[in-house]
C-alpha cells in the first residue's frame, strides 16, 4: 500500500510538499496547492505525516471537555460546524500544515463516531467525546446493556469503551484511553 500511496502523492505533484514537511516549514504556496488538491491524495499525505510524526497510537478522551488542553486542535471547532468531507479536509490540512507532531483531536459527539473513525485516516490522532446511550443521554452509574445474541447484561461503560476500542482498531490504529497510564 505504501508504494501506491507514494505514487499517488507523486502524481499529484505533492512529493515536494511532503519533503518540505519533513525538513522544515511548509510554505504558503504549498498550503495553496494542498487546499486545491484531491481530498483522497491530501488524506494520504496527511496520514503519511501522522504515521511519521506521532505513530499509530490514538488517545481516547472520555472524561474531559474537548477544549480542555491548550495546544490541541479540536475538530469540529466550537465556531464552525464542519461535517463530512469538509471536516476530513480540515483534519488533513491541520496535520499537513500544523505543528510537527501536533495533537489533532476529533470530537465524535459533534460529528458522529463513524466520521471520527474515518478522520483517523486523514491525520487525526486523538478522539474525544462523551460516552452516552444510543439516544445521546449520559450513562447512569451502574447502568447495564444487553450484549450478544442471548443479551447478557454487562456494565454499559465497559461495553461502550470496548466499542470505541473496536472503532480505533478497525481503523488500523492502537487505542489508548487517556485516563489510563500507558
Amino acid at each position: 500500500m505504501s508504494a501506491l500511496i507514494d505514487q499517488a502523492i507523486r502524481q499529484a505533484g505533492l512529493d515536494d510538499v511532503l519533503s518540505a514537511r519533513r525538513s522544515g516549514p511548509v510554505t504558503a504556496q504549498h498550503v495553496e496547492r494542498l487546499r486545491a488538491c484531491d481530498l483522497l491524495v491530501l488524506g494520504a499525505l496527511a496520514d503519511r505525516v501522522r504515521a511519521q510524526e506521532v505513530g499509530d497510537l490514538v488517545s481516547i478522551h472520555t472524561d474531559a471537555p474537548p477544549e480542555a488542553e491548550p495546544g490541541v486542535l479540536v475538530l469540529p471547532g466550537s465556531g464552525a460546524e464542519l461535517t463530512g468531507l469538509a471536516l476530513l479536509r480540515e483534519v488533513a490540512m491541520a496535520r499537513a500544515t500544523g505543528p510537527r507532531a501536533g495533537r489533532i483531536r476529533v470530537d465524535w459527539t459533534r460529528c458522529g463516531l463513524e466520521l471520527a473513525q474515518i478522520a483517523l485516516a486523514f491525520g487525526a490522532n486523538e478522539l474525544v467525546g462523551r460516552i452516552a446511550s444510543k439516544r445521546g443521554l449520559p450513562l447512569l452509574t451502574g447502568e447495564k446493556l444487553g450484549v450478544g445474541k442471548k443479551s447478557r447484561l454487562e456494565d454499559a461503560e465497559v461495553v461502550k469503551r470496548r466499542e470505541l476500542e473496536g472503532f480505533v482498531r478497525r481503523a488500523g490504529r492502537t487505542p489508548w484511553f487517556a485516563e489510563e497510564t500507558p
